[in-house]
Parts: C-alpha cells; structure tokens; sequence
C-alpha cells in the first residue's frame, strides 16, 4: 500500500513539468501532490530537485513497476539533453547551480547504469568522472551516494 501511494504521487509529480524532475518535498493531499514552497522544510530548493530528491533516479532505477518506470525514463530523458549535470533544477529544468556534485551525479550514473540501451547511455559516459577522483573526505553525501553507485554496478 505504501509504495503504490508512493509511486503514484512520483507520477503525479512527474507528470507536472515537462523534465519530469520531482521536489524534494511535497505536499501530498487526498487527491493532490504539489511541491512544497521554498523554505518549508530545509531551505530554498525544498520545492525544487535538489539534495533530496537527487537519489530519486537511484531508488528507481531496478523497479520493475510501469509507474517507476515512467517516472525514471522521464527524468532520464531530460538529464541526457543536459550538457552537464549540476547540482540542482527548478522543476522546469532551470539550473539551481553552476557546479556538479558526486550526489547528484552517482544517482544517475547508477540508474543508467541499470538501464542500459534504454536512449539515455550518454549519461553513461558523462557520469562516469565520479569515479575519476578519490573519494572526497569533507562531503560524506558525494562520497556515500558515488560508493553506492560502485558497489551496486559491480552486481
């Protein structure tokens, strides 16, 4: 019952904008999910993909439900016409910032790693500098998120 109330507020939410990036926070009503507003839980880009809402692609990519599915390949399509991923959207595909980070990219590169030959393997290759450069020792977000993504590619 929980994951398929999950799995229908991440449609509802993907369905929203045309990237199909989902808020780190929403509200979810009876009959209605909308992102939360800036500020109403953690900070500025609580409505927005950001620090939380980054490990979506991961906690999808070996779903076998249609509605994960649909969710993850949207998101996935909009991250291949990036021409690099950073570390935060708006929900119609603004960049938030201008720098990358591992958080954002492992999450990614692991679903895509999942998910081969499904139209976004760019990714793959674009995604694989998490793996260029030892593990950070001052960001354990970047760092466990990239060993995540190592470990479960090596399955």
């Amino acid at each position: 019952m929980i994951k398929n109330n999950m799995l229908d507020r991440l449609t509802a939410l993907s369905k929203q904008h045309r990237t199909g990036l989902v808020p780190d926070f929403a509200w979810a009503r009876p009959g209605s999910t909308k992102p939360v507003g800036p500020n109403t839980v953690a900070g500025k880009y609580d409505g927005d993909y950001s620090a939380n809402a980054c490990r979506v692609p991961m906690m999808l990519a070996k779903s076998n439900d249609p509605r994960a599915q649909k969710v993850l390949n949207k998101m996935m399509r909009f991250f291949s016409e990036q021409y690099y991923i950073t570390a935060g959207y708006s929900l119609n595909g603004h960049r938030l910032v201008k720098y990358q980070s591992n958080s954002f990219s492992a999450p990614i590169f692991y679903a895509v790693s999942c998910n081969r030959n499904e139209g976004y393997d760019n990714l793959f290759a674009s995604q694989k500098h998490i793996f260029s450069k030892p593990l950070t020792e001052k960001n354990y977000y970047d760092a466990t998120l990239t060993t995540l993504a190592a470990l479960e590619g090596m399955n």
